[in-house]
């Protein structure tokens, strides 16, 4: 189970509605959606589509050594004569999605400009107070607000953010233009002080409306 990090975010009431689908719900695939042609009616992603396409395409390696290892092992040994019709027809797609916009795939695309892989979860959203409020996977999801930002330069976007591992991972910050402007997010855990865990845990409590009396016997 990845940590959830809750996200409130500040803005214009046109800014929080164009964050917005049709329901009226916060969604990700609206503020910043997948530029490529293919891929967003696949039920999943093929393994040896994926690693086709990385190789005609010319995808680095991972940073890691010993992953960077396995991978250009195993793509020496890559035959495309042994993928199905269903592999071979997303490696093409993946590699029309590389000519257009250098994405393979729309969980590609997620993880490198969303900043997560998932959509927001338990969105909720209040345009005429100028609101919203959804938890991600692990992080805030700074690329989606950078994206909507820059559609928007002349408009102001807070953001206050806290992670279930209360006390890290969280912050305020304020977007102009795609840039930051303002912000003051927590150092790493193990740079802090005593005095600066306090005020960080309480900040994070207060985001996750949670009260730090709770917090400390969980702990």
């Amino acid at each position: 189970m990845p940590n959830h990090v809750t996200n409130k975010v500040q803005a214009p009431s046109h800014v929080i509605r164009a964050m917005l689908n049709a329901e009226g719900e916060v969604d990700f695939e609206t503020a910043a959606p997948f530029p490529g042609p293919c891929g967003k009616d696949w039920g999943g992603y093929a393994c040896d589509a994926e690693e086709a396409a990385e190789i005609i395409c010319g995808v680095p390696a991972d940073d890691h050594p010993l992953l960077a290892a396995l991978q250009l092992g195993n793509r020496k040994r890559f035959d495309i004569k042994k993928l199905s019709e269903e592999s071979f027809d997303q490696f093409v797609g993946m590699v029309r999605n590389w000519r257009a916009c250098g994405y393979l795939h729309p969980m590609d695309f997620n993880r490198k400009v969303w900043g997560t892989k998932w959509n927001a979860c338990r969105p909720t959203a209040n345009p005429d107070a100028g609101a919203c409020e959804f938890e991600t996977a692990w992080s805030c999801p700074m690329g989606v607000l950078v994206k909507v930002s820059e559609r928007f330069p002349e408009d102001a976007i807070t953001v206050t953010y806290a992670d279930d591992d209360i006390g890290s991972n969280c912050g305020t910050f304020t977007l102009k233009a795609g840039a930051v402007v303002e912000s003051d997010i927590a150092p790493r855990w193990g740079d802090m002080d005593e005095a600066a865990r306090e005020k960080w845990k309480a900040f994070a409590c207060q985001v996750k409306w949670r009260e730090p009396e709770t917090e400390d016997e969980e702990i």
